[in-house]
């Protein structure tokens, strides 16, 4: 791989990042405080495979619950342990 083909990939890499950002459903320190109350819950009482604990979060935040579970299902975000696995993965890969 030549410079120029590293500069194109490298330019596209920072598209793709900045279309991820934009994709985000609320503001990135809302998502960090989300997936940190996420992830006190799974690790004090387990995950029981719904997204109780994110769907509790979003409720007590008064945070648009569509457009988040959206987000979260589309990241592979299925239950309270995969927003923390997938999605959150996804989101620090991106922010």
């Amino acid at each position: 791989m030549d410079a120029v083909d590293r500069d194109r990939k490298k330019a596209w890499k920072l598209q793709q990042r900045k279309l991820a950002q934009q994709a985000f459903p609320i503001a990135d320190s809302l998502l960090e405080s989300m997936f940190e109350a996420v992830d006190a819950k799974v690790e004090a009482v387990g995950c029981n495979h719904t997204l109780r604990f994110t769907e509790s979060w979003i409720a007590e935040n008064r945070q648009p619950a569509e457009s988040i579970l959206d987000w979260l299902n589309e990241h592979g975000g299925f239950c309270d342990c995969e927003v923390l696995t997938n999605t959150a993965d996804h989101w620090e890969q991106n922010r």
